[in-house]
């Protein structure tokens, strides 16, 4: 089964999430992350609270949707895996255009939130997506995350990461 690695999934987000922001009159963002998302909004000057690893703010619990909204009322909240339905159908749709047709029937998708695997669903329908967690610090399966039932429910189980091993054929 191949692999289905994207750089650029990053990147095509933030452009989306600020053409948002931007337009929706928020100041800026907050951003829980490993750092990549975080850097990628800085990347689209963005005002960006960034909390993450390589930030200069670092979370010591799990913050929800509710809470990081008490906490910055006037930020949009742009943490993976907490965006709202219609924006990630927005990122699906510039994910596809960016992509073009996939020669695959089923991938493999390194997953952290859930967000990217979620979009890659709707922006390919006719594809069967399966979810691999731990393989590095942006894949960390993390219990709490939104997005975990959905992702379950859509794809199936995860891969383990030893199967993911002897499978892989990118």
């Amino acid at each position: 089964m191949n692999t289905l690695i994207y750089p650029l999934r990053k990147k095509i987000r933030s452009k989306v999430i600020a053409d948002f922001v931007r337009s929706a009159g928020y100041k800026g963002v907050v951003c829980f992350s490993c750092g990549n998302a975080s850097q990628a909004l800085i990347d689209e000057h963005l005002f960006v609270v960034d909390i993450s690893d390589t930030g200069p703010l670092r979370a010591q619990a799990w913050f929800d949707p509710s809470m990081i909204r008490r906490i910055w009322p006037d930020l949009f909240d742009a943490t993976s895996g907490h965006l709202p339905a219609a924006l990630m159908v927005k990122i699906a749709a510039a994910m596809r255009a960016d992509l073009g047709p996939l020669n695959g029937r089923e991938y493999m998708v390194p997953t952290g939130s859930g967000e990217t695997i979620v979009c890659l669903g709707i922006a390919f329908p006719g594809i069967r997506f399966r979810p691999v967690y731990n393989l590095d610090r942006g894949t960390i399966y993390e219990p709490q995350a939104p997005l975990n039932d959905l992702v379950f429910a859509w794809f199936g189980p995860p891969i383990e990461r030893g199967e993911y091993e002897r499978t892989k054929t990118d």
